[in-house]
């Protein structure tokens, strides 16, 4: 929580400023803005989760290590992508859905060695 505390006031200083430089004059001439009023609920949802995720991932690499964080990026993205091939039927090929299971594989087995302590 502390290099939160730090950093975000630098990070929120950066993108405040390329954002306006590089995005608010698109979000004007295209009248962006008008779209947040009427779905107020759907972002203020995804500005809670946003909050959450940052909050998860500090407890997260408190708990364990900021390896751990990584493995867990790593194993959600290739579960997804599994996922999807499987129960949305998005197409992979076969060497894709051989590096997505053995990432898997792996991530279930470091924590393996890891509960054990290997």
């Amino acid at each position: 929580m502390e290099g939160l505390y730090y950093m975000a006031p630098i990070c929120a200083g950066w993108m405040f400023g390329l954002a306006a430089v590089l995005e608010v004059p698109r979000a004007l001439e295209k009248n962006a803005f008008s779209l947040v009023a009427p779905n107020a609920a759907a972002f203020a949802t995804a500005v809670v989760l946003g909050f959450a995720v940052n909050i998860a991932s500090f407890l997260v690499i408190q708990r364990t290590s900021s390896v751990m964080l990584k493995l867990l990026g790593t194993a959600r993205n290739a579960g997804l992508v599994l996922f999807s091939a499987v129960f949305l039927g998005e197409e992979i090929t076969p060497l894709q859905g051989f590096g997505y299971a053995l990432s898997l594989a792996f991530f279930g087995l470091y924590n393996y060695y890891k509960i054990k302590g290997l």
